[in-house]
């Protein structure tokens, strides 16, 4: 496997990779998904190194993206999203998923970047060292609340680095994911 960054000329592609991945689960349509992607890229918290394919034999199995995200209108340039993450059906419990985070997690790090916030499975999440974002001081905003309070979680990217960091996670800056 090998990890690299989505080159423009296949965001229409990985848009629609990313719809077929999420309007096969039982959570999602993959319509939200897909928008998602597409508003991130047009967003000025988009990083472009760190929307990542992940390739086997030429062909993208997995995809995700890592996007600035203020935390009460502040930190921006500390904190990251980590939404969305997206695996190929045939590929999925073959660990890319894992070989995506863990080259994602070590990338941001390098990039001197704080912590990520993500909103997923505990059960999931917790394996890479994300925990309940609330023991760091970081909630939930009232207008997007997440399905409970463990599925939105943090993870620090150097010892400390959430240490004077909190406030509250309003996913609302993206149309989106308005509700």
């Amino acid at each position: 496997m090998k990890i690299r960054p989505v080159k423009k000329e296949e965001y229409r592609y990985i848009e629609d990779f990313v719809y077929e991945i999420f309007r096969n689960t039982t959570f999602s349509d993959g319509v939200i998904e897909k928008a998602l992607v597409k508003e991130i890229r047009e967003k000025p918290y988009y990083i472009s190194q760190l929307d990542l394919v992940v390739e086997e034999e030429g062909r993208i199995i997995g995809h995700y993206i890592l996007s600035k995200l203020p935390i009460s209108h502040r930190h921006e340039h500390e904190i990251l999203m980590l939404s969305p993450v997206s695996v190929a059906m045939n590929k999925q419990r073959h660990g890319v998923g894992t070989f995506m985070l863990e080259e994602g997690i070590t990338l941001a790090a390098e990039m001197g970047f704080k912590g990520i916030i993500v909103e997923g499975d505990p059960r999931y999440y917790q394996r890479f060292g994300f925990r309940t974002s609330t023991e760091f001081g970081i909630y939930a905003s009232e207008k997007n609340l997440p399905p409970s309070e463990e599925n939105l979680m943090a993870m620090e990217l150097s010892g400390n680095g959430l240490k004077g960091i909190s406030g509250e996670v309003d996913y609302s800056i993206y149309h989106a994911l308005k509700h």
